[in-house]
């Protein structure tokens, strides 16, 4: 029998991310760890942990520190951290995370999770504008020097990949994000 198991998925939506984290805690797969699109499980009993993803604000070292023993005191287990995602666990035993019922967590949560993705599109957009606006014109300015043309075909390239994963993954991803907060706004008010 299999005690451990690596299972390779890509999200860009975390409450799927979440779902399939507890799908496979439903099926007996304890998650660990991740790299953003390889995910680690241990054995478990089928059922007998509840996963929910949140993320780490920009705060310091001590602030997060506190926050994760926080959280510790209030049953909950840090599952793993990857990047600005904190991955946290529960027995399921001990009841679902205060977010799933709780209109203003879901809200925060979500917040989170769009300024994550802001920060993403903001810094994307400054590269893209840092090759097209820079480094295209400095490839075009030495022309004779041997990597001029690599220069220009290099951050052309990185310009328009860029603005393709801005356009075909962050826009649609901030897009959700901007409706699902104003849909949780009008439960509230």
């Amino acid at each position: 029998m299999k005690t451990r198991k690596i299972a390779v998925n890509w999200f860009v939506d975390f409450d799927k991310e979440e779902k399939w984290l507890n799908d496979m805690a439903v099926k007996g797969w304890d998650f660990y760890r991740t790299s953003g699109v390889i995910y680690y499980f241990k054995k478990c009993t089928p059922g007998e942990f509840i996963y929910q993803i949140d993320f780490k604000e920009k705060k310091s070292k001590d602030e997060v520190a506190d926050y994760i023993s926080f959280r510790s005191s209030c049953e909950d287990q840090l599952a793993h951290q990857w990047k600005s995602k904190i991955y946290w666990k529960r027995n399921a035993a001990a009841g679902p995370f205060e977010a799933e019922n709780n209109i203003a967590a879901k809200l925060r949560l979500t917040n989170k999770a769009f300024q994550y993705h802001l920060n993403s599109f903001i810094g994307l957009t400054l590269i893209a504008a840092f090759a097209f606006l820079v480094l295209m014109p400095l490839g075009r300015h030495l022309s004779g020097c041997c990597f001029a043309k690599w220069l220009t075909d290099f951050s052309t390239g990185l310009t328009y990949g860029i603005l393709a994963a801005i356009l075909l993954i962050l826009l649609p991803i901030l897009k959700k994000l901007n409706k699902k907060i104003n849909d949780l706004i009008s439960e509230i008010f």
